[in-house]
């Protein structure tokens, strides 16, 4: 599929997210509905939008995708769907490959919203949404990545591990073999360092 093609699969995921499946899209076996689909029918392409549009947001929201994330997260699931289909080959049940796609696209969710709640702890106060332009997060995961330069080795892995990929204290303490204690003494300097480094960069803003 083209990029004209994925572009029209995207305006068709956004115009209706939470359309439900009528019953002639339900109907149609899955295989033949995958064979219309990689062989360019849009009608067909609605259909299984339609058919395993509920099923996506439901897995999603289970996986831990927060609502406000939720439409994007659904439309870049879809997006994966329409242009790897072609490489579908139904070894697996179709739900099972979408759920991976699902997992995938949450996984990068979690760990974006993790990123934006990081971000949003070292703006400089008094930042607002309506007086400051979004953030532009490929600058903001470069200076991130600069500010943790900063840290030492040790505070630097209990913050990615707690900040960054959401693990609870007791299990970085299982990982880095040290009290759990020991995890938040370093978190807390880690978070010094790293805001003050952050701050020495100027933020997040270009």
């Amino acid at each position: 599929m083209g990029s004209e093609d994925l572009a029209h699969a995207r305006t068709r995921s956004a115009s209706n997210p939470m359309e439900i499946a009528p019953s002639t899209a339900v109907a149609e076996p899955i295989g033949l509905l995958v064979e219309r689909c990689t062989a360019g029918d849009e009608i067909a392409w609605r259909h299984l939008h339609r058919r395993y549009h509920s099923t996506a947001v439901g897995v999603l929201l289970r996986l831990g995708v927060r609502p406000q994330q939720l439409e994007d997260c659904v439309q870049d699931v879809f997006l994966d769907v329409f242009r790897y289909l072609p490489g579908f080959r139904g070894d697996a049940d179709f739900k099972t490959w979408l759920y991976r796609i699902c997992m995938s696209r949450a996984r990068v969710a979690r760990r974006r919203a993790r990123l934006r709640a990081c971000l949003d702890a070292v703006l400089p106060l008094g930042r607002t949404e309506a007086a400051s332009p979004p953030l532009d997060e490929s600058l903001a995961s470069r200076r991130i990545a600069d500010a943790l330069a900063a840290l030492t080795e040790a505070e630097r892995a209990v913050f990615v591990l707690f900040e960054l990929e959401g693990l609870p204290g007791k299990e970085i303490a299982t990982i880095l073999g040290c009290p759990e204690a020991t995890v938040f003494r370093r978190l807390f300097h880690a978070r010094q360092r790293f805001t003050a480094a952050v701050q020495a960069q100027g933020g997040f803003e270009p």
